[in-house]
């Protein structure tokens, strides 16, 4: 039977494949597709589950999730924050996004397939292949016109950077995992990687360059028959890179400020430019609002109703903050040191999930989840990504892919 008549037969797999593609596609560009895919997608797996009579069996395999009490966890701890905070309705309302998230991650985990999962990863591919296109050209563009424009997409410069590395250690993942792949999709991985790669060092992201990096450290140590190709996609990445900072001096700043931005965090001498001296000023406030609410915080999306308080005019870049551009102590600032300790057991459950399912079944979709732990946890050190929709749905997308195979296997 092909794929077409599986299809008309079956109009639920239809409509949830379609869902999931949606979701998959919208990953590097839009928040309300992302969401509105993984919605459609869960749906379509609980028809189906109801037409086959494994209703029943569902609550016994979202127990079975190695993250479900991690999850619920952190969810309880941000109810204390809310509930404790300054403002619980405004918490409570923000506690929405954590649930969603939740749920699309035990919805992608509970009824995600190996044929799904294979065309869904082709599709994001794509779709972040479209995306470092089209940064690479506003790019270059700026530079043709004498102007300094960072590659964004559709997002912001910081966020474009960190999606495409999310995506970058899904490729590379797929390249040296050792499966057989065909020549004309390996070529089609390689360019993918090359623009990607490209598209990152002309984000101009310090996060997303030390992101980066950690990738390729974390597929080195997970891929030891693969090292030798690991190595020689560092060294073109590397004369990339050179390549592309010729032509703007501006990034060989960025890459240079990095050690100068961390020197000057321990020194407390003067930041070497703006973006670096507002995120100081930003994780010192962060600091003055944990003293004064250090148990349970300040309540979830408090930070910028407090910052006028704890941050007195003028404001960094003239603006009042409502992120601290750093995971760590924004949450705990929010959620109070409760709140990061169930933040860090459910990083450390993701992390330990991954591994394990990569030892159990070693494959390209168990290289990315492990692959891309490291750099997550990196790039939130500099920003708040777990709790943006574009990357924190592309990580729980890699953890439920792992689960799943796993669980196949």
């Amino acid at each position: 039977m092909t794929i077409t008549e599986t299809f008309k037969n079956d109009k639920s797999l239809f409509i949830q494949t379609l869902g999931l593609c949606v979701f998959a596609a919208a990953l590097p560009f839009s928040v309300s597709l992302i969401q509105g895919g993984a919605i459609l997608f869960i749906l379509a797996g609980l028809w189906r589950a109801r037409k086959d009579n494994t209703l029943s069996l569902l609550p016994a395999e979202i127990k079975a999730n190695p993250l479900l009490i991690p999850w619920l966890i952190y969810m309880a701890a941000g109810i204390a924050a809310a509930a404790a905070g300054i403002d619980p309705v405004r918490s409570f309302k923000a506690l929405n996004s954590d649930l969603l998230t939740m749920v699309t991650f035990l919805g992608l985990a509970l009824f995600l397939r190996p044929a799904q999962r294979h065309t869904a990863f082709n599709v994001y591919t794509a779709a972040a292949t479209a995306a470092a296109v089209m940064g690479i050209f506003q790019a270059l563009n700026g530079l043709a016109h004498g102007l300094d424009i960072r590659a964004h997409a559709t997002n912001h410069p910081v966020r474009f950077g960190e999606i495409m590395v999310i995506a970058l250690a899904l490729t590379l993942s797929r390249l040296f995992s050792g499966e057989e792949i065909s020549p004309r999709l390996k070529k089609a991985l390689y360019a993918a990687a090359a623009l990607m790669i490209s598209a990152i060092a002309l984000s101009q992201t310090r996060g997303a360059y030390l992101g980066t990096a950690m990738v390729f450290v974390a597929l080195f140590i997970l891929k030891p028959a693969s090292r030798r190709a690991v190595l020689c996609v560092v060294a073109a990445a590397a004369v990339l890179g050179l390549s592309l900072s010729m032509l703007n001096p501006r990034l060989r700043y960025k890459v240079g400020s990095i050690f100068m931005g961390a020197n000057s965090a321990v020194t407390q001498t003067q930041a070497p430019d703006q973006s670096i001296g507002t995120r100081l000023i930003l994780w010192r406030t962060g600091f003055k609002i944990i003293k004064d609410y250090p148990v349970l915080g300040a309540g979830p999306a408090n930070v910028k109703k407090l910052f006028p308080v704890y941050c007195p005019p003028p404001y960094p870049e003239n603006t009042v903050w409502g992120s601290l551009h750093n995971l760590y102590i924004h949450q705990t600032a929010e959620r109070g040191l409760v709140g990061l300790a169930a933040l860090l057991t459910l990083f450390a459950a993701m992390f330990i999930t991954a591994l394990r399912a990569h030892r159990a079944a070693p494959s390209a979709v168990a290289a990315w989840a492990i692959a891309i732990m490291a750099p997550y946890y990196l790039m939130n050190v500099t920003e708040i990504t777990f709790q943006h929709v574009h990357t924190s749905y592309a990580v729980m997308f890699a953890l439920a892919a792992a689960i799943t195979a796993r669980k196949q296997n």
